[in-house]
């Protein structure tokens, strides 16, 4: 079966990712991709800009089943089109994209996506609350959905995996980690704000880049906190800097859009096998018995921190584990391509 994927967002955006790793996954079919620009353009005009490049590299591709991550205009009314000549064509949906705005913005945002999904001929999503979204305000018919978790590719994310001299670069402080595309998605303000509550026994690297780097280097140096931001990096690097880590931190501030995702860099951080502090939002609390986990309260969670920093616990082990037997890509990139014969 060949098996075309397109990205709603740019290829700096972890909607890019999560297209490569379920191609990658789909070991069984002929896969190949009709990519987005390399970066997000100001105000996202580069979603604008794709949609006659799409149209037209769509409509002269041939492909037995076309995907489309995020259900945006510029991937999705190509594929409409398509399906007119008889492609079978997918829409994943992984967030509450009109969330992250407000006012006239998102309504725009609502408008462009709902329409569309229920001429699909199969929706996937990750999030038990994103299924309730798509039935009730998408209306799509349940027996046109499929869940595809958000998995990592332990190919990429080795839990043996050691850079020595990543290592030596920090000497001997504590190195906490995070991971993220530094956008209006990221929550990386509040981690800040928590960590600036710590002695500065410490190095904080982030690791990542985006449109929001230098308003979060300017509010790391207000805050006093010794960090070091990476810029962008490769999926490669990213695991690289994981690797050295001794605490990864992940947190989502409580609102509502907060609980239709699924944290990539958390199942990433545990397949690395290192030690993870998160708070109890939305999906994070599937994954307390194997994280360090406090409530939302920044000081709370700056000393779950040291908590985890002192701990000689396995949890991190077991948290390894879990991963690889629920969200490794291959077992659920084997189990979508079973689903994808039958479409």
């Amino acid at each position: 079966m060949k098996i075309v994927i397109l990205s709603s967002f740019a290829q700096d955006v972890g909607c890019w990712l999560r297209a490569q790793y379920l191609g990658n996954s789909l070991k069984d079919h002929k896969v190949s991709y009709i990519g987005p620009f390399k970066k997000t353009w100001m105000f996202m005009l580069d979603m604008l800009f794709s949609l006659p490049i799409n149209f037209f590299k769509v409509l002269f591709t041939k492909a037995d089943v076309m995907i489309a991550v995020k259900p945006f205009p510029n991937v999705t009314w190509p594929l409409l089109i398509k399906k007119l000549f008889g492609t079978k064509i997918i829409v994943d949906i992984d967030d509450l994209d009109h969330g992250y705005r407000k006012g006239i913005v998102s309504e725009i945002s609502k408008r462009l996506i709902r329409p569309f999904p229920k001429y699909f001929d199969l929706v996937t999503y990750h999030n038990n609350n994103l299924l309730k979204h798509i039935v009730n305000d998408l209306r799509v018919d349940r027996k046109k959905i499929y869940k595809l978790d958000q998995g990592v590719d332990f190919g990429v994310f080795n839990y043996k995996l050691k850079d020595a001299l990543l290592k030596n670069k920090f000497k001997d402080k504590k190195v906490l980690l995070y991971t993220g595309h530094l956008n209006i998605a990221s929550d990386l303000d509040d981690i800040l704000k928590a960590v600036s509550l710590l002695k500065k026994d410490y190095v904080f690297v982030v690791a990542g880049g985006g449109p929001l780097e230098k308003e979060f280097k300017r509010l790391a140096k207000e805050l006093k906190v010794n960090a070091f931001f990476t810029g962008y990096l490769d999926r490669k690097d990213v695991a690289r800097y994981l690797s050295i880590a001794d605490v990864c931190l992940v947190y989502y501030k409580d609102n509502l859009v907060n609980l239709y995702r699924c944290s990539m860099k958390l199942r990433e951080c545990l397949a690395m096998e290192k030690k993870v502090v998160c708070n109890d939002v939305g999906d994070l609390k599937e994954f307390k018995e194997f994280t360090y986990q406090s409530g939302s309260d920044l000081k709370e969670f700056s000393e779950m921190i040291v908590k985890a920093l002192k701990s000689r616990d396995k949890r991190n082990i077991k948290g390894r584990k879990y991963i690889e037997k629920k969200y490794d890509w291959k077992i659920i990139g084997s189990k979508f391509s079973k689903r994808l014969k039958i479409l």
